[in-house]
């Protein structure tokens, strides 16, 4: 009789454990994600090398973002892409070494828009 009560309390323990975990996970997935947005430049050599990464507030939020290049008011080239959650695209062209330019990020998420981010940098 000793034998099975601690039998049945370790079941009960390990149960009790496997319950734990399981709620732990499906709460941290539940955890809304933070909205965010960034786009970088860089140059190798002449070709401007343009990046951008967009989060939505949850995994499946819409994303639709376009990022445009410019040295000063002149458009120079522009990307887009549309996804879900998490965003990452890129886009590249050839610019003047010299010149200083402009990265302009803009997106929307579940289609409300968001504010532009944007980044300079001088081409070398």
């Amino acid at each position: 009789m000793r034998k099975e009560v601690c039998f049945m309390r370790k079941r009960i323990f390990a149960l009790a454990v496997l319950v734990v975990m399981m709620l732990s996970i499906s709460v941290h997935a539940m955890e809304p994600m933070s909205i965010s947005a960034k786009p970088r430049l860089s140059f190798d050599g002449t070709t401007a090398m343009c990046s951008a990464t967009c989060k939505g507030g949850n995994t499946d939020d819409v994303i639709n973002a376009t990022m445009t290049l410019y040295q000063g008011t002149t458009y120079v080239d522009s990307w887009s892409e549309v996804g879900t959650g998490l965003l990452y695209f890129s886009g590249k062209c050839k610019v003047k070494s010299g010149k200083e330019y402009k990265l302009v990020l803009e997106y929307s998420i579940n289609r409300e828009e968001q504010p532009d981010v944007y980044v300079t940098n001088k081409c070398p």
